[in-house]
């Protein structure tokens, strides 16, 4: 679908190219690859660490000041990042001015907060956090704190790059911008990325090459690249769950993990209807080609085929799953096979070798 629209785009600046009222045609009706990236900008937000690792444990209902007056001038968020495995309940609350505690949810390592009217002249009062109810899990350990800026003040800031990339281009074509294989058109684009990690959890800098296509009048072709490097995660990818959200509430269904077996496709079907434990994928999923993340554990061995429910075509094969996060990439082939809205064969994974445990199934952005 985005192919077409950019084609079809490109058809209306052709047909305007050739309206000599509308456009200069004296030099073809293009410009060069060096005029497209001298009017275009590739940048990258910015962070800046604020605050050390340090464990709190908390009394029942007794706030824990983890900073105070906190100098935020130019700042757009903060960014707290968690050690998950210390948010082991949904009792934690956080607050960034000593009131309106908000929950923070269980097994998260990230909280980005948007600064807003709790900052007066360029300062934050605090951050504090409490545990509403005294339970054996009451403690709580912070890796880190940051200030993140935007990426209009980025370029005048210290500190480490984030994970968002903004693009802007102010050339006479109709622009695509390629992020590692996730395409966006239009003449300003941002997206959320993501960041390596090492063995020990700790970010190292990814490296990423953004494309832009820029379609002259005159149906031209451009292409200019912009290498760009990650250090941080200043806006994380928020998790959508399609199965086993840690944070599903008490009174709906519990959604547990399970061992599904190799080559049966109801336990891992995803319909409402004919699978057993997977719901139907919603259409807007699919037709926006979002990258399915499956959650394993076990997977020694493991292998997973991608098909659909109907056994017809099969998408991916010979899967070596690992334990943690595998990605599985929603083609339009898929969405126009699987959806309700295209032929309603429903998607479905098969385990071809192995035991693994299935813990969730996600989708982020």
């Amino acid at each position: 679908m985005k192919k077409i629209l950019f084609l079809l785009i490109a058809a209306v600046g052709a047909f305007a190219a050739c309206d000599p009222v509308h456009e200069d045609n004296s030099n073809g009706g293009h410009i060069t690859v060096d005029e497209l990236k001298a009017m275009s900008t590739v940048t990258v937000d910015k962070v800046v660490k604020i605050g050390e690792q340090k464990s709190y444990t908390a009394t029942q209902g007794t706030p824990i000041a983890l900073m105070e007056n906190i100098d935020v001038t130019d700042c757009e968020a903060l960014i707290i990042y968690f050690d998950a495995e210390t948010i082991a309940d949904t009792c934690w609350r956080i607050s960034f001015s000593g009131e309106n505690f908000e929950k923070i949810q269980k097994k998260s390592s990230f909280l980005r907060h948007e600064l807003g009217a709790e900052v007066t002249n360029g300062i934050l009062p605090k951050i504090v956090v409490k545990h509403i109810e005294n339970t054996e899990t009451n403690t709580i350990a912070i890796k880190a704190i940051y200030k993140c800026y935007g990426p209009k003040v980025a370029s005048g800031k210290e500190g480490e790059f984030g994970n968002v990339i903004t693009c802007q281009t102010s050339a006479p074509v109709n622009a695509k911008w390629d992020f590692a294989g996730k395409e966006l058109i239009g003449n300003y684009a941002t997206k959320k990325m993501k960041v390596n990690w090492n063995e020990n959890g700790d970010y190292i800098t990814t490296d990423y090459v953004v494309k832009l296509t820029g379609l002259c009048h005159d149906g031209t072709q451009l292409v200019a690249e912009f290498p760009v490097k990650l250090d941080k995660i200043s806006n994380p990818l928020v998790k959508y769950y399609i199965y086993g959200d840690p944070n599903r509430a008490e009174d709906e269904e519990p959604q547990p993990s399970f061992k599904p077996g190799a080559w049966t496709g109801a336990t891992l079907r995803f319909s409402s209807t004919e699978a057993q434990h997977f719901p139907t994928i919603a259409d807007e999923i699919y037709f926006g080609l979002k990258t399915l993340i499956l959650d394993v554990s076990d997977a020694d061995g493991a292998s997973m085929l991608v098909n659909n429910g109907w056994w017809s075509n099969t998408y991916y094969d010979n899967i070596v799953l690992n334990d943690g996060a595998n990605e599985i990439p929603i083609t339009q082939q898929m969405a126009d096979e699987c959806a309700k809205g295209g032929e309603g064969r429903d998607l479905q994974f098969i385990i071809k070798s192995g035991d693994p445990t299935v813990n969730s199934v996600y989708y982020e952005e």
